[in-house]
């Protein structure tokens, strides 16, 4: 048996920085908080539903959710379940096992438990919050969040609806490859569904806008796992097996209601009506769940706003899809295990009765998020972790996974894929824009797989061997043609691996220096806040010291306080003594006067000498007693003062002694982080001693490999170093050199002025340029001048014109109030008028009442006299010469006069309050004069405000003109200055040119300075080689001479040698007609005549002879090679 491989660790909050964390401290207390906000929002729908009760409920339920976010957020252990329900023995089973888990480490608690486990756990707490608290326990919390995204979903949901309705008709009509795209596409649908979750968001808005039948080719480069061919060639193959035996199921396990729901029941009728499948299962959940998550609440709601939808395909669909549920083709199932914390390896022990009825279904189809980390544990896999692997055995039948990435966990990657992803984006595990569409491999599949894996394995073999043949062949061909070029390529790849070595190794020094130094600068900060550390210390150390020293004071203190108070307690039991003493004289002088008086025989005066006596020390007593009193009265004063100041030294005491133990520990603290930094800087010691072992080592290796590259240096000038290459290079320094300068000399010359392509030509030109270019310089600095004079002319105007400007506001300003003063002042002169004409009116009603006075006065004469004065002493005047004039009629008719009488006391009573009348009308009519005055007044004033007000119309106009032309200076300084500006570019590149070509002049007097160093070096190298060249001309000149003098010799003796071997040639014939061989015969040998000549007894004479001139003959060409070779070396 194989060992089993261990599983990975769980998601956790304990997981710092991981999106678990995130989600446990982010996003779990934001759903909490909404949930609370929408049971708070429906405190008034519990109120009319259920009275008091509702509302009770729902505080109940809030302070429930309320208590779970606290702990939620502190990091709570996790309880067990206390509410009774059906599932609450399972979920406290589960604590027990993550209990176990824990091997002692304390309770599982919401950042220390796995993520998977936690989550759950929330939404079940959730549930238990409402179920706890009737009448509000079958308010589903998320349930408006879902028909919202539904609502705003609708859309795409009729989008999708009618492409659904017009694919049914033509269903019939497709072939398998349209069925198959349409398949395809409809799984592309519900997969990028799975984006509208409102969990993940925290229950913000979700939901699908437009139709996503439009983005689906753009979105399929965003699938990371896509196992749709598969999918399709099992149904087909499962279709094809199951047509005559039995009906074909499916299984869809739901996650978010919604789009996403909808985008599921659209595949499923697809699927059905395809005939691709006989029966399909639904599978939701039993309690509300992840926020979004599909109940049967859910279920049949959406399937009754589809079919009273005013669309007509989306209440078509609706409809077909009750029917199916009606014919039990359609199957919803919500079972208690799929609101369990377990992962779905556990199904088979904790729910055996689902994984049987899921054994039962040809293809498991598993939505969302939640789905795939329960399938695979929910564990931190690698990517390329096999998808089979992950499921831990969990198998009941064919199954696939449609999901949008949205946590951690993820398997069946390519090996790389996952890593090339996250260096792209890191963010790409929450960000919704990846997919999987994953099918793990069955075991038919995988028999399958090994046939064929086996052929193939032996046909590789049979391969590989064929291969290995071709590659040795070609390994030797290879071999043949690189062997010649291999010393070469070497020595090049070993010069260029020195010169990577050599650059690493820098690259590693600098890498490491810069350690040093942030070594360094960290030895250093630990140095000065040892130093601060120390110095804290020694300010402790003093602190203590004062402390220690004050409570030395403070005991002294105390210790004479005690001896004070002892020496009270003796005066105390002094005084006391003294009064006992007193006591027992009275009582002996009372019993002592007693016997005395009996006794004594003038007992008067003894009595009273004894009682004066007795007085006079009664009287020196009693002045003891007080003093005693007040010695005492001052010595319990100041007992209390001394007691008081003991308390305050106590508590003193108390509080230095608390700060001398905070100080204690702030001494330990600071002892510590000085052993921790000494530590550290130990280690850092250690470091960098470690780094100065590793650089001395590394600059060994450096000056082993620079003296390497030296040597090979050496090497290579010495193989590549000839005369011709010298010559070469000098000759193609000296053209280059000529044409760079004919090059600098046709850039430096202008149209009338031409440079010779000679260095003081070149320098003579450069400086004319720089000169001009020094000029310029001076000239764009007086353009600058006059720029910023200019300028400032600019601004004075400027500030001139605001300045009209505000004058003109303040005058317009002006203007508008004394219109507004004229317009009250016209006001009240209507006012005047109107009084002026009743005034008129009474003046002519007293006109009348005078001239009806007139008529019966007969005064006529001074009416005319009276006016407008109205002179009442002339009227009474005249009634008193009527009166001397009719005197008797008066007298006899008195009674008339006395009527009269009366009435010239109401008249004049009426005349007296008239003239005051009038006083008040002449008063008025003053004022009205002043008022006309003042009118005549503030006539002129608006006048001249007219007047100032058309002058400054005027000046604004002059300063407008000013403005203008202002601004037509500023254009023509603008465009002065863009002048300059280009100037100042032009400049500018001027500038780089000559920077440029100072550059380039530095560069070629570098490259003269090198040149020149190399024409030395070559001159040098010449005149050595030229020195050499002259010494081998000598030497060749004295070889060539003995060689011509040993030719001549050679010659000679050659001429001899062929005469001799003319007369050889001549011997042996005769010595062979002598003999009787045939000399015709060419294949005669020498042996035959030399054993013929043995035979004589006088062949010796004639067989030295040529013997010796064969020495001779061979001797001279080993001569002659031996000097030819010492010619060449």
């Amino acid at each position: 048996m194989a060992a089993v491989a261990a599983l990975p660790v769980s998601l956790s909050g304990r997981f710092k920085g991981s999106f678990a964390y995130f989600t446990i401290k982010d996003r779990l207390p934001q759903i909490l908080t909404r949930v609370i906000d929408t049971l708070h929002r429906h405190k008034n729908e519990f109120f009319e539903e259920h009275g008091e009760k509702g509302v009770e409920a729902e505080k109940r339920a809030i302070s429930f959710l309320s208590k779970l976010r606290n702990e939620l957020q502190t990091d709570k252990p996790v309880t067990p379940l206390e509410d009774g329900l059906p599932d609450a023995a399972l979920w406290n089973q589960y604590l027990d096992y993550q209990r176990n888990l824990s091997n002692g480490n304390g309770e599982p608690s919401w950042f220390q438990s796995p993520w998977l486990y936690v989550e759950c756990y929330m939404y079940r707490r959730i549930h238990a919050a409402l179920a706890q608290n009737p009448p509000i326990d079958n308010f589903d919390v998320f349930k408006e969040g879902k028909a919202q995204n539904f609502f705003e979903s609708q859309e795409a949901i009729i989008a999708l609806c009618t492409y659904f309705q017009e694919l049914i008709k033509n269903i019939k009509d497709l072939d398998e490859k349209q069925l198959q795209e349409e398949l395809l596409k409809l799984l592309q649908v519900s997969l990028w569904g799975n984006k509208c979750d409102l969990s993940f968001s925290a229950g913000e808005d979700s939901s699908q806008k437009s139709s996503p039948l439009l983005s689906l080719e753009n979105l399929i480069p965003y699938i990371l796992v896509n196992d749709m061919e598969k999918l399709w060639s099992l149904l087909v193959s499962t279709k094809k097996s199951n047509a005559e035996k039995s009906n074909v199921r499916i299984d869809i396990i739901l996650d978010n209601a919604g789009f996403e729901l909808v985008s599921d029941l659209v595949l499923a009728d697809f699927l059905l009506s395809s005939k691709l499948v006989d029966e399909v299962h639904f599978h939701g959940k039993s309690i509300p769940w992840y926020v979004s998550d599909t109940t049967k609440h859910d279920f049949n709601w959406t399937i009754k706003k589809l079919q009273a939808a005013n669309h007509m395909w989306m209440s078509r669909c609706g409809i077909n899809w009750e029917g199916n549920l009606k014919k039990g083709t359609w199957v919803y199932h919500d079972h208690m295990f799929w609101t369990l914390p377990h992962d779905f390896s556990s199904m088979a022990e904790v729910a055996p009765d689902l994984y049987a009825d899921l054994q039962k279904s040809n293809l498991l189809l598993f939505k969302g998020d939640l789905n795939y980390r329960k399938l695979t544990g929910d564990k931190k896999w690698e990517y390329s972790v096999p998808f089979h692997q992950a499921l831990n055995k969990f198998h009941p039948a064919p199954l696939c996974s449609l999901r949008t990435l949205k946590s951690d966990t993820l398997v069946g990657l390519k090996p790389g894929q996952g890593e090339q992803i996250q260096a792209s984006d890191p963010d790409w595990m929450e960000s919704h824009d990846h997919v999987l569409l994953d099918i793990p491999v069955t075991r038919e599949q995988m028999n399958h797989y090994r046939d064929a894996a086996e052929t193939a394995q032996s046909e590789l073999a049979v391969l590989s061997v064929k291969h290995v043949c071709v590659q040795s062949e070609l390994l030797e061909l290879r071999s043949r043609m690189v062997s010649k070029e291999a010393s070469f390529q070497e020595l090049k790849a070993e010069a260029e691996r020195y010169k990577e070595n050599s650059a690493r190794q820098m690259s590693r020094l600098q890498s490491l220096q810069t350690r040093v130094q942030e070594m360094e600068e960290e030895a250093c900060f630990l140095a000065t806040s040892k130093n601060q550390a120390e110095l804290t210390a020694q300010a402790a150390f003093k602190e203590n010291q004062e402390l220690k020293e004050e409570l030395h004071e403070q005991s002294a203190k105390l210790n004479l306080i005690s001896k004070y108070l002892s020496k009270y307690e003796e005066s105390m039991t002094q005084a006391s003594k003294i009064s006992r003493k007193y006591e027992e004289l009275l009582t002996q002088l009372s019993a002592f006067l007693d016997t005395d008086i009996r006794e004594k025989e003038e007992p008067q005066e003894y009595l009273m000498s004894k009682v004066s006596e007795m007085c006079k020390e009664n009287l020196t007593l009693k002045d003891q007693v007080a003093a005693f009193q007040e010695g005492v009265n001052v010595h319990e004063m100041e007992s209390k003062a001394s007691r008081e100041t003991i308390m305050r030294l106590v508590s003193e005491v108390t509080k230095e002694q608390k700060k001398a133990e905070g100080y204690c520990q702030d001494m330990e603290k600071l002892n510590k982080d000085l052993g921790s930094a000494v530590i550290g800087r130990q280690s850092l010691e250690m470091e960098i001693r470690n780094l100065q072992d590793k650089l001395t080592t590394n600059q060994k290796a450096l000056d082993a490999a620079k003296q390497e590259l030296h040597n090979l240096k050496k090497s290579s000038s010495e193989l590549d170093g000839s005369l011709k290459s010298s010559k070469e290079e000098t000759r193609n320094a000296q053209s280059s050199l000529v044409s760079f300068k004919e090059q600098i000399a046709t850039l430096l010359s202008s149209g009338s002025a031409i440079v010779k392509p000679s260095e003081k030509a070149i320098l003579e030109r450069i400086q004319e340029i720089n000169c001009k270019e020094e000029s310029k310089e001076i000239m764009i600095s007086q353009l600058e001048t006059q720029i910023a004079k200019l300028t400032e002319a600019l601004e004075n105007q400027t500030r001139l014109y605001q300045e009209a400007l505000e004058r003109s506001r303040k005058a317009e300003k002006c203007s508008e109030t004394f219109q507004d003063q004229v317009k009250y002042l016209e006001e009240e002169l209507l006012a005047v008028d109107l009084i002026q004409d009743g005034l008129k009116l009474e003046k002519q009603k007293y006109l009348k009442f005078l001239e009806q006075l007139n008529e019966k006065m007969k005064l006529d004469s001074l009416a005319a006299e009276v006016g407008f004065d109205m002179n009442v002493n002339a009227i009474l005047a005249r009634v008193e010469q009527l009166l001397k004039m009719e005197g008797d009629a008066v007298m006899e008719n008195k009674t008339m006069a006395y009527s009269l009488r009366r009435k010239l006391k109401t008249q004049k009573e009426k005349l007296e309050s008239k003239e005051l009348h009038m006083n008040l009308l002449r008063q008025k009519i003053t004022q009205l004069e002043e008022e006309r005055q003042g009118r005549t007044a503030l006539a002129v004033e608006r006048d001249e405000a007219n007047l100032a007000v058309r002058k400054l119309h005027k000046m604004t106009e002059r300063l407008q003109k000013q403005l203008d032309l202002a601004r037509e200076t500023n254009t023509d300084l603008k465009a002065k200055l863009s002048e300059t500006s280009e100037l100042k570019i032009k400049t500018l590149e001027q500038n780089r040119t000559i920077e440029e070509l100072n550059k380039s002049q530095g560069k070629l007097e570098r490259m003269k300075e090198k040149v020149e160093k190399q024409l030395s070096s070559v001159k040098s190298e010449l005149l050595l080689k030229e020195r050499k060249a002259a010494e081998d001309k000598e030497k060749n000149k004295n070889m060539l001479e003995a060689v011509t003098s040993e030719v001549k010799v050679l010659k000679t003796t050659l001429a001899e040698l062929e005469k001799r071997e003319k007369q050889l040639a001549e011997f042996r014939e005769v010595v062979s007609r002598m003999l009787g061989l045939n000399i015709a015969s060419l294949a005669l040998p020498d042996y035959e005549i030399i054993t013929r000549l043995e035979e004589l007894t006088h062949a010796h004479q004639h067989h030295y002879f040529p013997c010796v001139c064969l020495k001779a003959v061979a001797r001279a060409p080993e001569e002659h090679s031996q000097r030819n070779i010492r010619l060449l070396h």
